[in-house]
């Protein structure tokens, strides 16, 4: 008998040199594959983005994707610039976009951008109208005396123009003149705050009718007429057209008398009133001498006037020796050795 020939199906061994090719092959493609999902990453430019803080950053006008989370979020938090003015808007281009990205060390290849137009960037804002600058201002003007004591009264607020501040809750800061107002046109500077973050500062002025008490002649008086009670009244005036030395109401002047001859409503200055003399020109007067504990009286004549303390002229009326003295009373003069 022939013997047969047993048929054995035995595995293939692959060549050393020709399984290391495909397993490098393989590890090229799985390496290109997560190469791709860890670098790619895709930028999609909105067409409009409102934002509400500043700086802007790229998260704010760009949707950004890509399968490295670390990427994507340094990408979201790049700044590419400032915000518009609260209100206002501006454009930015791709082109500006590449630059931050290059600036910021991002290769061009690592990073696909799309803008289908022009993107619009516009601040969100809050209408400030000079009706709510005006509200705060008088609200304000309940807790304070503006006036100091005197009367007056707020004739009109006057604010240049409204405003546009950022998104948020608006409140205001006013402050008034630390002096006493003496005027009728009052500044007045508003600090605006956002959230309690303080914004800018504009300026009101106050229109008011300030109003000061003086001195008016009820009557018309002589030259060196004496003020008594009857003939003068204290009226409250606008400082506006108070004279610059008038006299206030505080000050007393019953007794004075007047330097020249005035009408009925005139505003009593300074200028106009003055202390009457104690001695006058002509009046005899009791002259007093002291040396040591020598003491000398006589009588003697004013050559002119004088007030208490004031230097005078005189005449001693035995000798009619002409003397100086100060003036002690009405009666007295102590003579100047």
């Amino acid at each position: 008998m022939k013997r047969s020939k047993a048929h054995h199906n035995s595995p293939r061994v692959m060549k050393p040199g020709l399984g290391m090719a495909v397993a490098l092959l393989l590890l090229l493609i799985i390496g290109s594959q997560s190469f791709g999902s860890t670098t790619d990453v895709r930028i999609q430019m909105q067409p409009t983005a409102t934002v509400d803080r500043d700086p802007v950053r790229l998260g704010d006008i760009a949707t950004v994707q890509g399968g490295n989370p670390e990427l994507v979020a340094d990408l979201e938090s790049l700044v590419v610039g400032r915000a518009p003015l609260p209100g206002e808007s501006r454009q930015i281009d791709a082109a500006y976009v590449t630059l931050r990205l290059k600036q910021h060390g991002i290769p061009a290849h690592r990073v696909a951008l799309r803008q289908t137009a022009l993107t619009t960037l516009v601040r969100s804002s809050t209408h400030v109208s000079r009706e709510n600058i005006e509200t705060a201002i008088r609200d304000a003007l309940r807790n304070v005396d503006l006036f100091q004591g005197r009367q007056g009264v707020i004739k009109d607020i006057l604010i240049s123009k409204d405003l546009v501040v950022p998104s948020g809750v608006v409140s205001y800061r006013v402050k008034f003149p630390a002096n006493s107002v003496v005027s009728n046109t009052i500044p007045v500077g508003v600090s605006v705050f956002v959230d309690n973050m303080y914004y800018r500062k504009i300026w009101a002025t106050l229109k008011a009718e300030v109003l000061q008490e003086v001195v008016v002649l009820k009557h018309a008086m002589r030259r060196h007429q004496r003020i008594t009670t009857e003939n003068v009244e204290r009226v409250p005036m606008n400082v506006a057209d108070i004279p610059q030395n008038a006299i206030s109401a505080d000050q007393d002047i019953i007794g004075n008398r007047v330097t020249k001859s005035l009408l009925a409503g005139t505003v009593l200055r300074t200028d106009t009133v003055e202390l009457p003399p104690l001695v006058k020109r002509g009046d005899v007067v009791i002259l007093k001498a002291a040396n040591g504990a020598l003491q000398v009286t006589a009588l003697g004549q004013a050559k002119s006037n004088g007030q208490q303390g004031e230097r005078i002229r005189i005449v001693n009326i035995d000798t009619k020796k002409e003397l100086f003295g100060y003036v002690v009373d009405a009666k007295t003069v102590q003579i100047i050795f």
